[in-house]
């Protein structure tokens, strides 16, 4: 389903999912986000259920409800430049930066050519 992403990967998440409840076409775009980037990008959160968002504070309406984001840890700014260059070359439109991952999804539904922070 993915050149680069394995499913242990997805296990590992927080919180844990399968590579099936992502979608194929958004797996297909990080594929070649990680070639872009040239390094590695490992997965800190991928899909999440409604419930587990609203459990958590959120409105249940994140990509990550629908397969189409990923968190990808990031723990230096020259990775992070990487990262989001490869994202907006591969055409990413929504980025989230934290000080530790780097959020990318492609949910068309929501606001285009965004990036935000979450240094809150």
């Amino acid at each position: 389903m993915s050149k680069y992403f394995k499913a242990a990967e997805f296990t590992r998440c927080n919180p844990s999912c399968d590579i099936s409840q992502m979608d194929a076409a958004f797996l297909d775009l990080m594929d070649r986000v990680r070639e872009l980037a040239g390094i590695p990008l490992v997965i800190n959160s991928a899909y999440r259920s409604k419930s587990w968002e609203m459990m958590h504070g959120r409105n249940g309406t994140s990509a990550h409800c629908k397969g189409k984001a990923l968190d990808i840890r990031c723990n230096t700014s020259a990775n992070r430049f990487r990262i989001v260059a490869a994202a907006i070359n591969a055409g990413i439109r929504r980025i989230g930066i934290g000080k530790t991952f780097v959020h990318l999804d492609n949910d068309g539904t929501l606001p285009q050519r965004v990036m935000w922070d979450y240094y809150d």
